[in-house]
């Protein structure tokens, strides 16, 4: 029996109407049956929120958690909008610990204005970011990892980790971007152990361990993507990370204790 409790990361999700097995109900089962205590339960995006109840998906999410010490909400960003600083300070507002983006899926440049926009306001209101990195079929350039560097470059006071950390094909990117910022930004190993269902993600233990070797074991946390991954998926990535050869320390860090300095 390992002597730390496992606090993850990027978990999405969804009113029962768009997604019954993507529930906060649904989220706390899985979590039950893989042994984790606490996560991080993220907003959905707008194109997958019914909003016949609620204005916006963050107001959902704020009020669907409350009173709940097992999760913790991370709000969304509307890019149609303009105003990027007022729907931050909202989402501060309303409780919540941090913010998910995804430019590839929201199709925005991480560079760009707007973006920006966010990130100064993020920052200025102590939100940590989760970005979503990797191959997501999109225009590479608007996402493409190297320009993380600028987010941490322009905004040095804002943690944000990077999930996926570029996965199989920007993998050496997402560990320079590390390598070169050594403060505040965070390696998300999520949905990165499974060969075969997530393999454009993918990275094997040596890759793994390098990050580790190359960024220290203090910035890398760790994340479900529930409910892409479910309880088997999700166990097998917890005993991977517990098959390193770390020490309980280290894994303790991984498994919850990167997150909870990321979210302070």
């Amino acid at each position: 029996m390992k002597n730390y409790e496992v606090f993850a990361n990027h978990a999405h999700i969804f009113q029962k109407q768009v997604r019954k097995e993507g529930t906060p109900e649904e989220l706390m089962r899985v979590m039950d049956c893989c042994g984790i205590s606490r996560a991080v339960a993220f907003a959905p995006f707008h194109k997958y929120f019914d909003d016949s109840h609620y204005k916006n998906p963050n107001q959902w999410l704020a009020d669907t958690i409350r009173g709940n010490s097992r999760l913790y909400g991370f709000g969304v960003i509307d890019f149609s909008r303009e105003d990027m600083a007022e729907q931050v300070h909202e989402a501060k507002q309303l409780g919540l610990l941090g913010l998910k983006l995804h430019p590839a899926f929201q199709k925005f440049k991480i560079d760009s204005e707007a973006a920006f926009r966010v990130y100064e306001a993020a920052q200025k209101e102590g939100l940590p970011i989760s970005f979503h990195t990797g191959i997501h079929w999109h225009r590479i350039r608007d996402y493409n990892m190297l320009l993380f560097d600028e987010v941490a470059y322009h905004f040095p006071e804002l943690k944000f980790s990077m999930e996926h950390v570029g996965g199989y094909s920007f993998f050496l990117d997402g560990v320079a971007v590390m390598s070169n910022n050594r403060r505040n930004v965070y390696a998300g190993l999520t949905s990165v152990f499974d060969w075969e269902k997530n393999k454009y993600w993918y990275l094997n233990d040596q890759q793994v361990k390098d990050l580790l070797w190359l960024t220290g074991c203090d910035r890398s946390i760790f994340g479900l993507d529930f409910p892409y991954n479910g309880a088997k998926e999700i166990t097998d990535a917890i005993k991977k990370i517990q098959s390193l050869g770390l020490s309980e320390e280290e894994e303790a860090m991984i498994l919850g204790g990167n997150l909870e300095r990321f979210i302070a």
